[in-house]
């Protein structure tokens, strides 16, 4: 249907619509098919391709278009033996985008996180030498930056976050160091887009010392969860930097409104944790607390039991109406007999809310030394970083 409405344009020449309403039109479809659009006419490839449309397209199709991307690779080297996976959560079909140039056969690379149809990477193709790279895959467009990082090799890095200011095509990227994690003090680092530049400054805290690696920007703030306790398997905190105030702040995290905390996600633009707790009667129940930024609390969202649910195989991911979609991983045997070959096998489910029917719409298979690394939701924009 796509190719059929951008064949009659250019066969026909004639405007049914005033531009205004075909604009509209354009802003509110989907960017792959904007993106197909623009091959209808010299004016309609400039006028879709102008910085306003792309950040008004992107804007109106936020959360509506959402992927899965799964960074896979070998747990015990920094190899090239990494890859990118970019799941659809609705069909379960793989999207293809092939991986940036810059990311080549050498070095090592890790998915920090992705906004607006932009992912952000930290990479490294000479050891030491490390960049930032800022890719869209619709657009297969990539921009990379000098990590902050270069320069404070011999810090312990706390953690990174990236995100797109709301209602704009301005991003931040923030980074967080310290000499030794024991040390009183924070080196913070934030990238601004709208100043092309890095701005700096210190932080007294001496109790912050293991963040996730998982992160979210909202309201122009960067989001972790800090862990401590035996082991650092307890989430304590959740850790609020400004991107624009460098003011640092700390929200509880009650165990009464979430027991054990799995990771951090964002739902609809909102940082959510995600977790279980033990039911009395046996069984597991799966949790999503919304953290919200402006009362400084986190809020219970969802609770999801399911029967016989006596551990968790499953990495929640995000809710799309009446589906939380999550991702298994799990060894197995190929078919072959005793001397079959053992795999890795990812899968991405549908949980329905009401009838708590699992289906699986995607299973992929890799080779035994290679894990699931990351889960990061995708979505699509043509915004160019």
């Amino acid at each position: 249907m796509e190719n059929q409405f951008v064949g009659s344009m250019a066969e026909f020449g004639d405007q049914v619509f005033p531009d205004d309403i075909l604009m509209e039109i354009f802003t509110r479809t989907d960017p792959k098919t904007a993106a197909r659009c623009r091959t209808a006419s010299t004016t309609w490839r400039v006028r879709l391709s102008s910085d306003r449309f792309r950040r008004d397209n992107t804007l109106a199709n936020i959360g509506k278009h959402r992927k899965v991307l799964l960074q896979i690779g070998d747990p015990e080297t920094y190899s090239s033996k990494e890859s990118f996976c970019i799941v659809d959560c609705v069909d379960g079909g793989i999207v293809a985008a092939p991986m940036p140039e810059q990311l080549g056969p050498r070095g090592w690379w890790t998915v920090i996180d992705s906004d607006c149809g932009v992912i952000c990477v930290q990479y490294s193709t000479t050891g030491p030498d490390l960049r930032l790279l800022l890719w869209n895959p619709l657009l297969r467009f990539a921009r990379v930056l000098d990590d902050s990082a270069d320069k404070l090799l011999k810090q312990a890095v706390i953690g990174y976050a990236f995100g797109y200011r709301a209602g704009t095509d301005n991003y931040c990227v923030v980074h967080m160091s310290k000499r030794h994690v024991l040390d009183r003090f924070l080196h913070c680092n934030v990238f601004n887009s709208a100043d092309e530049s890095w701005k700096h400054a210190y932080i007294n805290d001496q109790r912050l010392t293991h963040l996730d690696e998982g992160s979210a920007f909202h309201l122009g703030k960067a989001v972790w969860v800090n862990w401590g306790g035996r082991g650092l398997m307890i989430a304590t905190h959740v850790v609020v930097l400004d991107a624009e105030t460098f003011l640092l702040s700390k929200i509880r995290i009650n165990r009464r409104s979430i027991q054990h905390v799995q990771v951090m996600r964002v739902l609809d633009g909102i940082p959510h944790l995600v977790g279980y707790e033990r039911s009395p009667y046996g069984g597991l129940s799966t949790i999503w607390c919304k953290i919200d930024l402006e009362s400084m609390c986190v809020v219970p969202f969802i609770k999801l039991g399911v029967a016989g649910q006596y551990g968790v195989p499953w990495n929640p991911v995000t809710i799309m109406g009446d589906h939380m979609i999550t991702v298994r991983e799990n060894n197995r045997k190929r078919a072959g007999g005793a001397n079959g070959t053992v795999l890795t096998e990812i899968s991405l489910d549908q949980i329905n809310f009401v009838s708590r029917h699992r289906v699986t719409t995607f299973r992929g298979e890799w080779s035994r030394d290679m894990s699931l690394q990351r889960v990061i939701i995708v979505g699509v924009g043509c915004l160019v970083p």
